[in-house]
């Protein structure tokens, strides 16, 4: 396995009251038609890109989501709304996971390979990044919306750095709080 090193990091279990202020404030307008899993997943990406001191993701990096639940509440209010009609146009969009994904590559000027992994471990996705990513690395996240919400982010860049040089079990060690299925 590549080694990585851990450029930016962003991480809450416990969804703070403020939070919707701050991917305000980040964004520099409130986000719309977006529902609450990809508003999560944008503010975490965009705290630990702040963290590694990034604006925009090189175009050799890749950016590899997952998530225990997915876009599941979006997804639960569609199947409601399709027991009378269609789902509502909004409502759909939000099922998507790749909705996410778009909007992280329009927010950071990039485009390059993206992918979202429904419940992946921790290792499976170092596996992959540690075999795809170019000099660019990785920003790497676990998105999700239920139990009170969660956002876990990790920008990693390829190579040796003097500051939280990780293998990747150190990497398992360093997610531990995540909820990914993998990680210790």
């Amino acid at each position: 396995m590549m080694n990585f090193y851990v450029s930016g990091r962003f991480s809450f279990n416990a969804v703070p009251q403020d939070w919707r202020e701050h991917l305000t404030q980040l964004l520099g307008s409130r986000p719309r038609r977006i529902g609450t899993w990809a508003e999560l997943g944008l503010y975490g990406a965009l705290r630990c890109m702040a963290d590694a001191g990034e604006s925009i993701l090189p175009p050799d990096a890749l950016l590899m989501l997952t998530s225990r639940h997915g876009t599941y509440m979006p997804g639960n209010a569609a199947l409601v709304q399709m027991q009378e009609d269609l789902p509502m146009p909004v409502t759909f969009l939000q099922t998507q996971p790749s909705q996410l994904l778009a909007l992280l590559a329009a927010r950071l000027d990039w485009r390059g390979s993206a992918y979202f992994f429904a419940d992946a471990t921790l290792q499976e996705l170092l596996r992959l990044a540690s075999a795809q990513a170019g000099d660019g690395g990785v920003l790497l996240g676990c998105v999700d919306e239920l139990a009170g919400g969660s956002t876990h982010w990790l920008r990693l860049r390829h190579g040796v750095a003097q500051r939280d040089i990780f293998h990747s079990n150190q990497l398992l060690d360093e997610a531990s709080g995540w909820g990914i299925p993998g990680a210790h």
